[in-house]
């Protein structure tokens, strides 16, 4: 995957990362200014008003102008100066990647941008965010559960009097 090569023929100042949508060019506000697919290697997203930044509108504009050679760098292998270890977790594992630079805003050699709160060199910060955040999301979803477990009662014992209406009524007849 060609997101490095992207960045570096463009000349691109704004943020590159990959996430499940394609390779993302972008800001810390809005991170998916422009896509680019990464099966095909074309544009799949632009914002509307992207003239309005020189910067951006000169991406668009060279991307448009010659669309092989954007589908040709999306598929190159990336080659990087430096592999320096880096943690992330993904659930229950820590997973060790590789990046040029440490921290935000640079990106994993796989393109993942290193979050402050998800990344670092060290693997034992990662696992004690990995388990918080385990332990928020259980305490989550148990409220979650629990809530739904009352409005399912709620509306078991609604449904429940309504057989109980209809039972009456028919013997009425």
């Amino acid at each position: 995957m060609g997101w490095k090569a992207v960045r570096d023929h463009y000349r691109i100042e704004h943020q590159v990362q990959v996430t499940d949508k394609g390779i993302c060019i972008g800001s810390p506000y809005i991170h998916d200014i422009i896509v680019i697919s990464l099966d095909r290697g074309e544009i799949i997203r632009r914002w509307e008003g992207i003239r309005s930044n020189d910067h951006l509108a000169r991406y668009l504009k060279e991307m448009d102008a010659d669309p092989l050679k954007l589908a040709e760098l999306v598929a190159a292998e990336d080659a990087f100066e430096r592999s320096i270890p880096v943690y992330t977790y993904e659930g229950g594992d820590i997973i060790e990647k590789q990046c040029e630079a440490l921290g935000y805003p640079n990106v994993t050699h796989d393109g993942c941008m290193q979050f402050e709160n998800t990344f670092s060199p060290d693997p034992g910060l990662v696992r004690i965010w990995a388990i918080d955040n385990a332990k928020a999301g259980i305490e989550w979803m148990t409220e979650m559960v629990e809530r739904d477990q009352r409005e399912l009662t709620a509306k078991v014992e609604r449904l429940n009097q309504r057989k109980l209406d209809l039972a009456k009524l028919e013997q009425r007849q």
